[in-house]
């Protein structure tokens, strides 16, 4: 095997090792948003409460993918490395697609603003009549410290008392003496954290996505040689 395909087998191996981590780190966020806050995700609407499920899906593909990888590129096997560039090229199509989706969602403001706020003031309606409703805006307000629908005052309009998850100090009834409710309502900040991580996550999207054609390019590249060098033994 010549010099040239041994650093692509190695950086085959490094780029998979990478990948598999990057798969683990997705599982493992996946698992514990869905388990730490996954009440909160019952306020979005459907395609981003389906988040962290598909968080934990991608990420255990992602990880098989780059196993295959590793061992394709360890073992020199041209049929793993084939089968691995084949898999990359299928999940960078397959995150095209759902990232054109999802842009022309986001893309729609008003439309994608109004579902959030809908589906927000459904779970508050609810929140004395069914505990999950209750515990999805405890939840929600706790933890994007918020208040209401648009502000403490729905707490005032249907004559219930704030409760302690609207509190600055959430171990003191508010409103008191230093302790005021968050004024904004929770369906403008869950709007504009959306706005806030869709563009990170969008950024890291782009960011693996040119890294699984560059790993595809690779493997095939690799495998190629592999399967050309085993030629020029068996005809030496």
């Amino acid at each position: 095997m010549g010099c040239a395909t041994g650093i692509v087998k190695y950086l085959v191996f490094l780029a998979n090792l990478v990948f598999a981590l990057a798969g683990l780190g997705f599982v493992i966020i996946g698992i514990l948003v869905k388990f730490n806050v996954g009440q909160a995700t019952n306020i979005l609407p459907t395609d981003f409460s389906l988040a962290p499920i598909l968080s934990i899906i991608i990420g255990a593909i992602v990880f098989i993918t780059a196993f295959l990888g590793c061992c394709g590129a360890v073992k020199e096997s041209t049929c793993m490395l084939t089968t691995y560039a084949i898999v990359l090229l299928t999940i960078f199509i397959l995150q095209l697609a759902v990232g054109i989706y999802a842009f022309l969602q986001i893309r729609d403001k008003p439309t994608f603003n109004q579902a959030i706020h809908d589906n927000v003031e459904k779970t508050f309606n609810k929140m004395y009549q069914s505990t999950e409703a209750n515990e999805t805006m405890q939840v929600t307000q706790r933890f994007l410290h918020c208040c209401g629908v648009n502000s403490y005052q729905d707490y005032e309009d249907i004559k219930k008392q704030i409760p302690l998850s609207c509190c600055r100090n959430q171990h003191v009834q508010c409103p008191s003496l230093n302790n005021d409710p968050y004024n904004i309502g929770c369906a403008k900040q869950l709007q504009t954290t959306l706005e806030k991580y869709s563009q990170i996550i969008g950024g890291v999207a782009i960011g693996i996505a040119a890294a699984e054609i560059i790993g595809a390019i690779f493997g095939l590249c690799l495998a190629s040689s592999i399967r050309n060098s085993y030629r020029r033994h068996l005809y030496a």
